[in-house]
């Protein structure tokens, strides 16, 4: 990998100095070196991304999950992920075209990262029930490249690739799961990479027991939006039931076009006539019986 030199760090002036002696938690962000990270050069977490909050108070027109701010990105689609049991929101899946990234923030210990430990429990769950999994030199650091087995709408057993992320933080734990195209070809995963670089958390100073996922709070006017949403598609369900409604009709039979007034009133169109014009009536058809048929010539019809 090609390196560019020393990371340089923002220069304050002496004021400056003076004033941050008086300030609590104020950390000073270095600048990172130029090249693209784990591409030109290694990436760098406190310098590259994600950041702690510590490291980048700045909203700059992230959504924020209160827990975790994420950039907004034209043409991205958003799902909270939330959790049966205590209806929490506990992740956030994104979707890039074609690809999806699913982001969940756990507490971590103060002194060591969890993601050896976690990348191996995860490789053994997946190859326990079937699947496969292994772990290689990403851009990010260590990454996991999977196959999940599933359920293909046929029955027969499938298999999904996932790539796995997991980036240590002061504190607190990423973890990142890559799906459809991206989780096997790297210049698709290229972007996601880039996004999740620019990812924020704020893990809160409350004691936390490591490996504890952090609930994440939905943006302001993102309950609205989805109660709009869910009206919107009730309506177009409406509709759709009335076209599919109005249609059958127009396909029935009508009533007024297939009787006339001869019909109603009781008299045969078809019946014969006697020579004075009179019509007579057909005979009633004989009411079935359990008689005996006469055997059937197959060679008349």
């Amino acid at each position: 990998m090609a390196l560019f030199g020393r990371r340089k760090t923002n220069r304050l002036s002496d004021e400056e100095l003076l004033d941050l002696e008086d300030r609590d938690e104020v950390v000073v962000r270095p600048e990172p070196a130029e090249g693209e990270p784990g591409v030109d050069r290694d990436w760098v977490r406190d310098e590259d991304g994600p950041y702690d909050i510590t490291e980048w108070r700045e909203l700059d027109g992230r959504i924020d999950l209160g827990a975790m701010r994420i950039p907004s990105v034209k043409g991205m689609q958003m799902r909270l992920d939330i959790e049966q049991n205590s209806g929490r929101v506990i992740g956030t899946t994104l979707g890039f075209g074609a690809s999806q990234a699913q982001i969940q923030v756990f507490a971590a210990p103060r002194t060591e990262g969890i993601w050896d430990e976690l990348r191996a429990e995860i490789a053994r769950g997946l190859v326990d029930s079937g699947g496969a999994a292994e772990t290689v030199e990403g851009r990010m650091g260590k990454e996991l490249r999977a196959r999940m087995p599933g359920r293909a709408p046929d029955g027969r057993v499938a298999y999904q690739p996932a790539r796995f992320l997991g980036i240590d933080g002061p504190r607190w734990f990423l973890r990142v799961v890559i799906g459809g195209p991206a989780a096997t070809d790297d210049n698709q995963a290229r972007g996601i990479l880039a996004y999740v670089r620019r990812v924020v958390v704020d893990r809160g100073d409350e004691p936390r027991p490591p490996r504890e996922v952090l609930t994440l709070t939905p943006p302001k006017g993102f309950a609205e939006a989805v109660a709009k949403e869910a009206e919107a598609r009730r309506e177009q369900q409406e509709q759709k039931r009335r076209a599919a409604a109005a249609d059958a009709v127009r396909r029935a039979p009508s009533a007024a076009g297939s009787t006339d007034a001869t019909s109603v009133a009781g008299v045969d169109i078809g019946a014969p006539q006697g020579s004075d014009g009179s019509v007579r009536h057909r005979a009633p058809e004989p009411s079935p019986t359990d008689a005996p048929k006469a055997p059937r010539n197959p060679d008349f019809t």
